[in-house]
């Protein structure tokens, strides 16, 4: 996929992008004091991430690593395919400053990163994200888990942990009509097979999960098409999760 990661005739996820970003920055702003916020604007511009470290999981060419990586977060990007990263997310990310800094590890698992921070008992992130990830994982509790380890703890002096945002597919009927039937079989704009509908989650079921690991859910919201639908554009709609949503959970043990 790598040839067509950037062509939005051809990459669902890009009409997606601006939506699931817009609800990361408002979940990670409501957590920080206002004035804060304020003089950061008035200084620098709109960098709302700025001071934070993210991690972005199955980063794929760079999507959502580059939108992170503008809005001021230091970015690492870990993806198991060597191919996307290197042909799509090295090269277009470096035709930007703002994007070229973002660390990219090709072949990189978030259960080998977590093992790896784990011998140094490091908690490095502010940030990790897990979207369109879990639905396509054979082992949906290990990357969690692993996610869930790499994120910051609270301090003593009242900084929150970090925040882990997952984006999937809920387990309906509406969503194996439109995600598989219509996604796959009738639009043809993914491939067939693709997704597996026994591996889509509610958020029910994921906050369940990430709260064995010391997480608590502090929102969720669903992703929908705006009519007329073939332009494919999204937007948030918290009343409907019945297909695609996100979620963010921040840690909350010291």
């Amino acid at each position: 996929m790598a040839p067509t990661w950037w062509d939005s005739d051809l990459n669902p996820l890009i009409g997606m992008n601006p939506v699931r970003v817009s609800f990361i920055v408002d979940a990670l702003t409501s957590h920080r004091k206002q004035t804060e916020q304020h003089a950061e604007h008035a200084a620098e511009g709109y960098f709302p991430l700025k001071g934070m470290k993210a991690l972005d999981v199955g980063c794929g060419g760079g999507l959502l690593s580059e939108s992170l990586a503008r809005l001021g977060a230091d970015v690492t990007a870990i993806d198991p395919s060597d191919e996307v990263v290197t042909n799509a997310a090295n090269e277009h990310s470096s035709y930007d400053r703002k994007t070229s800094t973002i660390n990219y590890c090709a072949g990189m698992s978030v259960e080998a990163l977590a093992s790896e921070h784990g011998v140094r008992n490091e908690r490095i992130y502010d940030i990790v994200c897990m979207l369109e990830v879990l639905e396509h994982a054979t082992d949906q509790h290990g990357i969690l888990q692993a996610a869930a380890g790499l994120l910051k703890k609270p301090t003593p002096g009242g900084q929150p942990g970090g925040t882990l945002f997952v984006s999937t597919i809920n387990r309906t009927a509406k969503s194996y009509a439109f995600a598989i039937v219509g996604g796959e079989h009738i639009t043809r704009m993914l491939p067939v097979g693709t997704h597996k509908w026994e591996n889509f989650r509610s958020p029910k079921e994921v906050e369940q999960m990430v709260g064995n690991y010391g997480l608590s859910g502090v929102g969720v919201s669903g992703m929908v098409i705006k009519p007329p639908y073939y332009d494919m554009r999204w937007k948030l709609d918290p009343n409907d999760t019945d297909i695609n949503w996100i979620g963010a959970y921040m840690r909350k043990e010291k």
